[in-house]
């Protein structure tokens, strides 16, 4: 039960304390001091927490404390236990939680009851909403400001499988599940061989031994498929364990000899060959992060299992950079697939950027028009892609589009005879063969040796017009000079990944991950906020003697 309370002044004792052993204050010393509690238990009472408490019961512990508590776990890169006794222990805590010298702290258990709840629906987003909103109070963020986006991987809490661990692990997960509840249901199906395989961890290493080759790999996907045919055909065939298809390791189970599984020559199970299976995007990792996905960037030189984490953050140079938004996604998802949802829960923050600043992996005509609309000029490079690019063609680019007449003109001069709607939404431009068939400039406009006619497809107006002023916007040296921003969010990345660990998911599932994405990127706000109010400047770094001497002798190069 949710019994709200005002935040209190921070106690005479606690305050005296924290400043004689913190002379300088810490970050969420000096925090406290400009912004005053960013939490408060009447931020948990509107609509997005709307059921987060139960209206009966007894009073349960400050959500205010338990919020303030999960950032200040990852700004230290705490566990719940070592989180707790800082409660207890650490005066500059005590100092932004308000709490008096006495105060013991709580039973870890409560934090981790308190990020479920954080995970269901969008409270993750409106615990870092209420920050915001701080914030713009404060004035250290506003809309119309210049915003930055880039996106890193994100590693999920399993385990590394192959197909036949995987496969193990899914039966043995299933198992577990319907033990834990009717335990003597599963005692006529243990055979030999079974607490072997499913008593603890599958390993083939250990299962296998020295002897391991694709051979005996095989034998043993086989014998694991018919462990787990056999366990379904067991409930399939007990009309009163037909609650047990509800059980989500036993709807994994069902999904995965579905997918993984075929029969083979004699009717056992063999598994399906890789090259069957579907994308990765449809194919979990594991049975207890079903959201987990494997995925590569970089040409393949970084592969992982997991998710995707996008942030953005302010860069206006009056102003401390400070993180506004964080959006999560699976693994396989595109960065492309982010950039509407970025730009509309910036714009239902009332931060709609006036600048944005993303690599070449987010834009898309759709995304470029969408935020014209919004009144956002989208700083982005755009390559050259599709078939004309990789055969070095004229596109869609070196055409003229007249939408009011429907036509196009190529750059010989022909225009088009005709114009259709394509179903995926793109607008087909068809030119004649009796005028592209003679053209000078076929070979630079059609890489077939036929005498077909040239056909271009381009967007509807608003998209088309957004990436041909983006294109043309990116051949200025203002382009430049503005997109250089862009690469400070690698610096705030990183900065993630090194303090509060966004590298490595703590959670399993793509909800609890983002509370725990959200409560890092709140994390290193107060950190930068923390610097940004000091009193105490750092000295500037001497020059290197090289550099020194250099400036001695008027030896200088402009960069």
């Amino acid at each position: 039960m949710l019994r709200p309370g005002s935040p209190g002044q921070i106690p005479a004792a606690t305050a005296g304390l924290a400043w004689k052993v913190h002379p300088k204050g810490t970050d969420e010393m000096r925090v406290r001091d400009a912004l005053g509690p960013l939490f408060a238990d009447e931020d948990f009472t509107t609509d997005r927490f709307a059921g987060m408490f139960s209206e009966r019961g007894q009073p349960g512990l400050s959500p205010a404390l338990l919020a303030m508590v999960t950032v200040l776990q990852f700004l230290h890169h705490l566990s719940d236990r070592e989180a707790v006794a800082a409660v207890a222990d650490r005066i500059s805590w005590k100092y932004a939680l308000g709490l008096e010298l006495e105060a013991s702290g709580f039973d870890a258990s409560v934090l981790s009851e308190f990020r479920d709840r954080l995970a269901q629906g969008d409270r993750a987003d409106g615990l870092l909403e209420i920050v915001l909103d701080r914030l713009k109070a404060a004035g250290l963020i506003r809309p119309g400001q210049a915003v930055r986006t880039d996106s890193t991987h994100v590693l999920a809490a399993v385990r590394a499988l192959n197909r036949v661990e995987h496969a193990g692990e899914t039966l043995r997960a299933a198992l577990e599940e319907i033990a834990g509840i009717w335990p003597q249901w599963i005692v006529p199906l243990l055979d030999p061989g079974w607490d072997l395989r499913y008593g603890r961890k599958v390993e083939t290493g250990r299962l296998i031994g020295r002897g391991r080759s694709k051979t005996t790999l095989e034998k043993l996907a086989a014998q694991i498929g018919t462990d787990g045919a056999a366990l379904l055909a067991a409930i399939d065939a007990d009309r009163s364990a037909g609650w047990m298809n509800e059980l989500p390791q036993v709807r994994y189970l069902r999904a995965f000899w579905a997918m993984h599984y075929r029969p083979g020559p004699g009717g056992a199970l063999v598994l399906v060959p890789t090259a069957d299976l579907p994308p990765s995007a449809q194919r979990p990792q594991s049975p207890y992060d079903p959201s987990a996905r494997f995925s590569s960037k970089s040409d393949g030189e970084i592969t992982w299992v997991g998710s995707k984490a996008h942030l953005s953050e302010t860069c206006d140079d009056d102003l401390p950079h400070l993180v506004i938004d964080v959006h999560t996604q699976m693994a396989t998802d595109p960065d492309v697939t982010a950039t509407a949802a970025v730009g509309d829960k910036l714009t239902d923050r009332d931060l709609t950027p006036g600048t944005h600043l993303m690599d070449s992996a987010y834009p898309s005509a759709t995304a470029l028009a969408g935020a014209a609309t919004r009144g956002t000029t989208v700083i982005t490079p755009l390559p050259r892609t599709g078939r004309n690019a990789r055969v070095n063609t004229f596109g869609p680019a070196d055409f003229t589009i007249d939408f009011t007449a429907g036509t196009a003109t190529c750059p010989a001069g022909a225009v088009s005879i005709s114009s259709t709607w394509e179903t995926r939404g793109l607008i087909m431009f068809n030119f004649s063969r009796k005028d592209c068939s003679p053209c000078p400039l076929r070979q630079q406009c059609m890489n077939s040796h036929v005498t077909n006619a040239r056909r271009v497809r381009v967007h509807p107006e608003p998209a088309y017009q957004a990436r041909t002023a983006a294109i043309t916007a990116a051949h200025t040296e203002d382009w430049h000079i503005r997109y250089r921003k862009r690469a400070g969010i690698e610096g705030t990345i990183s900065q993630a990944v090194r303090g509060p660990d966004l590298r490595h998911a703590r959670y399993r599932g793509l909800a609890k991950t983002h509370v725990q994405n959200t409560a890092c990127a709140i994390a290193i706000n107060i950190t930068r906020l923390g610097n940004h109010y000091t009193t105490r400047r750092a000295a500037p770094r001497p020059p290197t003697r090289i550099h020194h001497l250099c400036l001695t002798h008027g030896i200088t190069t402009k960069p």
